[in-house]
C-alpha cells in the first residue's frame, strides 16, 4: 500500500486519521501492519476468522439468554456432527475416537485434565466429518465449551455421567449408526445443559445466602456494640478520679 504520507495527501486528511483507518482494516483482517514497513493488503485467514467468531461467541454468552441460544445452536451442530461422523468414519477414525474416549475415562478425578479430554473427544468427532466448516465452528466454540464444562464438572457424578454418554456416542459411531449417534449426542448435550443451569443457579443461591449471613452477623455485632456502650469490651476500667494531691502532714503539738 502507499505510505501513510501518500494516503494522507491523497484523501486530504491527517496522518492520525490514516493510522486509525489502517488499524480498523487490520482488525478486519484486510491489511497486515508490520513496524517499519508499509501496510500490505491481505485476505482474512482461517485462524483470523475463527478468532473473530470466538469473540462473537463470548459476547453472545455473556448473559443468560445468550447462553440458552448458544446451547440450542450447539445441540443442533453437534448432533449433526455425530450423525455425519457415524456415516463417514473409517477404521482409523474409530481408533482415534476410542483413544480420545480412553483418555477422557482415564482423567476421571482430575478436573483440569478431564475437561480438556472431554472437549478433545467432541473435537475428534468434528475432525472425523472432514468438513472444515464443522471443524472451524467447533474451534470457535472451544473457549466457551471449556468454561461451561469447568462449571458442570463440579456437580456430583458429572464426570461419570459424561463418560457414560461418551461411551454410548462412541459405540454408535463405531457401529456406523448415524441415527443412534444423533440421539446419543442429543441426550448427552441436554444433560450437560441442565447440569450447567442447575450449577449456576445453586452457585448464585449459595453466594447470596453467604452474603446475607455475613451482613446479618455484622449488623448484630454493631447493634451489640452500641447497646453496651462505646467502652464495652475494651478490657479497661473507667478512669479513676484525679487525686487531690498528697495529704498534708499533721502539725506536731507544741511541747510543754
Amino acid at each position: 500500500m502507499p505510505s501513510e504520507k501518500e494516503l494522507a495527501e491523497r484523501f486530504g486528511v491527517g496522518r492520525p486519521s490514516v493510522r486509525q483507518a489502517l488499524f480498523t482494516l487490520q482488525q478486519q483482517g484486510l491489511v497486515e501492519i508490520t513496524s517499519g514497513t508499509r501496510a500490505r493488503v491481505t485476505a482474512p485467514s482461517g485462524k483470523f476468522l475463527i478468532g473473530q467468531m470466538a469473540g462473537l461467541v463470548r459476547r453472545i454468552t455473556s448473559n443468560t439468554q445468550g447462553q440458552e441460544h448458544m446451547e440450542q445452536a450447539r445441540l443442533l451442530l453437534e448432533a449433526g456432527v455425530a450423525w455425519q461422523a457415524a456415516r463417514v468414519a473409517t477404521d482409523d477414525d474409530i481408533r482415534r475416537l476410542k483413544a480420545a474416549l480412553d483418555a477422557n475415562t482415564g482423567a476421571m478425578g482430575n478436573i483440569g485434565v478431564f475437561v480438556r479430554t472431554d472437549v478433545a473427544f467432541h473435537a475428534e468427532l468434528a475432525v472425523i466429518t472432514r468438513n472444515p466448516v464443522f471443524i472451524g465452528v467447533y474451534d470457535a466454540l472451544v473457549g466457551w465449551l471449556i468454561d461451561q464444562r469447568t462449571t458442570t464438572i463440579h456437580m456430583p457424578d458429572a464426570d461419570r455421567l459424561s463418560v457414560r454418554d461418551h461411551t454410548a456416542i462412541y459405540e454408535a459411531v463405531a457401529a456406523r449408526d448415524p441415527m443412534r449417534a444423533f440421539h446419543e449426542m442429543t441426550s448427552h448435550l441436554r444433560l450437560i445443559s441442565e447440569l450447567y443451569s442447575e450449577s449456576k443457579r445453586l452457585s448464585e443461591e449459595i453466594l447470596r445466602q453467604v452474603s446475607r449471613d455475613v451482613a446479618s452477623r455484622i449488623e448484630r455485632e454493631r447493634e451489640s456494640m452500641w447497646v453496651a456502650g462505646p467502652n464495652a469490651g475494651n478490657g479497661k476500667d473507667a478512669p479513676a478520679k484525679a487525686s487531690a494531691g498528697p495529704a498534708k502532714p499533721r502539725r506536731r503539738a507544741k511541747e510543754t
